[in-house]
This record gives structure tokens, C-alpha cells and sequence, in this order.
């Protein structure tokens, strides 16, 4: 992967904001609630500079990119990855992102730009994805095959289409909070959210009560940027229901792209592909991994090894 150096060769700020961005994950009202909550406003700025994106673009994105970093919470062998692939007919065409064990999460929109007349006058993201359908896959290290479930999309909205997915596809009452806040300037001041789901035995009112708090948490984006942490956000939020925090991992927009990989799926195309490409070219020829937008260039000498 080549990622863009948005600290400007600043290493001090650079661990500064790896060491913010983590996944937390808790338990709370005796154990038959789980939760996880994610800073990663380092990784949806990463993103944005990688895939050059603009605000609406960063802001639609980057609620896909968070949604991974939460459903990455729960994998546990080290090949275990899940991905989430939207499809709709509207502005926005789609996205696919993907996550893995290692809060590893890379991914695209499906239109470079979204195409809208008054970008910034945008009030609900709603209106950019019209009809479509939201997959999850999950690809387990211990399953022979992987599992995929899908639901057309309801609401236009990452967080309520992926709760939605949840109680329909595997029965399980879920919440999501999603949030990109950007300051005065436009830029990416804090990003983050958070992910609850109701395990067996959890008390109906109890889960309702959940789903209450975590709707009125107006910006959690906004609350990072202030320099609150995700553990006191939590704590605060949900004292009453008693949380109680387990583990916490990194999160990073990270895709294991390289040139040697991309050269090994040149090699790939038929005898017929590779001898027009060494006649017509162009040189350098240029590969570009959609995933992170990475772009890698072959010389001519460097595929005489075809």
C-alpha cells in the first residue's frame, strides 16, 4: 500500500493519532449486552487523502469505513474478515468496504464522485442512495464457505440499514452511531462510533433503554474532536447500565496491497493480453488498487519478466 503522509513527516502527531485510534470493546446490563466503540479519526483522514475524496464523499465513505471498524469487533481467528457491500441506484452507486481481525479496513465508493447540484445544501443522506440492497459476508477462518446475508435498503442510512440487516438477517437487536464531524475549514475533526447488539437472555426494556441512549448521543465525531475519550463517553452515557470494558485494538485504514501482488495478477491475464500490452502499452504501465487507491507503475524492462 502507498499511503499519503497527512502529518507531513510530523512523527510525534503521527503516533499521537495512531494511539487515539482504537476499537473498545465492553459488556453492559449483567453481560446481556455487548458493545464497541471506535475513535478513527486518523483513519477516515487517511482515507480521505488516499482516495481524494470531498466532504460528502468523506462524510458517506467514511460511515462505511467506521461500520467495518465496529463489525471487525467480533471476529476471532486471525483469517476471519467481514465485508459490507451496498448497491443503490441513487447518487452515492455503492460502496464496498471490508474489514479484518487486525481493525484493518480499506475500501471504495462505487462513483468517484457523488453526483448532486448542491453538494453542501445536502441534509440527509437519504436522498443519495435511493433503492438498493446492503450485503454483509463474513469470510471465517473455521466455516468451509462464507456466509452472506442481505436486505434492501430501508432507510438510507448505513447505521439504521446494518441494525436492520441484524434483526432481520440473524435475529439479533442491534444499534449503530455513525459519526464524521467536520470544523470550520471542512476537514475531518473527529470520527468514530458505536456498535450494541442484545445477546441471549437480555431483558426487552433494557435493550430499549440502550437504543434510547445511543440515539440521543447527538455527535460523537464532535465529542472526540473535544478531546473526550471513547471510555468516558461510554461510562457517562451509559452508567446506568453498568459498563463494563474488556479489550481494545487498533484500527487503521490499511490494505496489504503491493507491487510484487499487483505484478502477480499481471501475470495472470492471457498470453494474447500480455503480448499487447508489451507492444502498445503505454510505459510506465500504471496499476491502481481500487481498494485504497494505490497507484503502482511497471516499466517495460520491469515486465520483460512476464
Amino acid at each position: 500500500m502507498i499511503k499519503k503522509d497527512i502529518f507531513k513527516k510530523d512523527v510525534k502527531e503521527q503516533f499521537k493519532a495512531s494511539a487515539k485510534d482504537r476499537i473498545y470493546r465492553f459488556v453492559m446490563a449483567d453481560k446481556t449486552i455487548r458493545g464497541a466503540v471506535v475513535h478513527s479519526t486518523r483513519m477516515v483522514n487517511e482515507m480521505r487523502a488516499n482516495h481524494d475524496l470531498g466532504p460528502l464523499e468523506t462524510l458517506v465513505l467514511g460511515q462505511g469505513y467506521i461500520a467495518a471498524s465496529l463489525l471487525c469487533s467480533g471476529l476471532k481467528d486471525k483469517n476471519d474478515r467481514v465485508s459490507i457491500d451496498i448497491k443503490c441506484s441513487g447518487p452515492v452507486k455503492g460502496m464496498d468496504v471490508e474489514s479484518n481481525i487486525f481493525g484493518e479496513v480499506r475500501g471504495y465508493l462505487k462513483t468517484g464522485r457523488i453526483r448532486v447540484k448542491h453538494p453542501k445544501k445536502v441534509k440527509y443522506l437519504s436522498s443519495l442512495y435511493g433503492a438498493g440492497f446492503l450485503t454483509v459476508t463474513k469470510y471465517l477462518e473455521n466455516a468451509p464457505t462464507p456466509y452472506s446475508g442481505q436486505v434492501a435498503l430501508e432507510h438510507g442510512s448505513i447505521a439504521e440499514d446494518l441494525a436492520n440487516y441484524f434483526l432481520v438477517s440473524e435475529q439479533i437487536p442491534s444499534g449503530f452511531k455513525l459519526s464524521v464531524f467536520f470544523n470550520e475549514r471542512e476537514e475531518v475533526a473527529g470520527a468514530g462510533g458505536i456498535f450494541l447488539q442484545a445477546l441471549p437472555g437480555a431483558d426487552g426494556p433494557v435493550v430499549a433503554e440502550a437504543e434510547e441512549v445511543i440515539k440521543g448521543i447527538d455527535s460523537l465525531g464532535e465529542l472526540f474532536a473535544k478531546g473526550k475519550s471513547p471510555e468516558n463517553i461510554i461510562q457517562k452515557e451509559f452508567s446506568g447500565l453498568d459498563p463494563q470494558f474488556l479489550t481494545s485494538t487498533r484500527v487503521e485504514f490499511y490494505c496489504r496491497c503491493s507491487k510484487d501482488r499487483m505484478f502477480e495478477y499481471l501475470k495472470d491475464f492471457s498470453k494474447q493480453e500480455k503480448t499487447d500490452m508489451m507492444k502498445n502499452g503505454p510505459f510506465p504501465l500504471e496499476v491502481r488498487c481500487h481498494y485504497c487507491n494505490s497507484l503502482y507503475c511497471f516499466s517495460k524492462d520491469e515486465l520483460q519478466l512476464f
